[in-house]
């Protein structure tokens, strides 16, 4: 591996990114979202706080700055609180996949 593949996935990602329409997102947010839909399981892709949490995207990032960028993901309708759940549960919205969705 060297800076060269490196910077071939980034631009990869970068183009994907923006043909999902996560480039709108802040880096955080995007974080924060991969590690939900890394986490999530089950068939209405549910994931828990605490894993969210413990996933290495988002373990580094200050609590507050976590629950900012969860909360904006959730008023963006990307996530959801999970139905008949305490709190704490989210999962992953039907718009994920459609390009320019966020």
């Amino acid at each position: 591996m060297n800076i060269k593949s490196v910077s071939q996935l980034r631009s990869l990602l970068l183009e994907m990114e923006t043909t999902l329409g996560l480039v709108e997102l802040s880096p955080t947010e995007r974080d924060v979202l991969y590690a939900i839909n890394e986490v999530s399981a089950g068939v209405v892709r549910m994931a828990r706080s605490d894993a969210i949490r413990s996933h290495p995207l988002a373990a580094a990032i200050p609590q507050a700055t976590y629950h900012r960028a969860l909360k904006s993901l959730v008023q963006r309708g990307l996530v959801q609180h999970a139905p008949d759940t305490k709190a704490g549960a989210y999962i992953v919205t039907r718009n994920m996949g459609e390009a320019g969705s966020v």
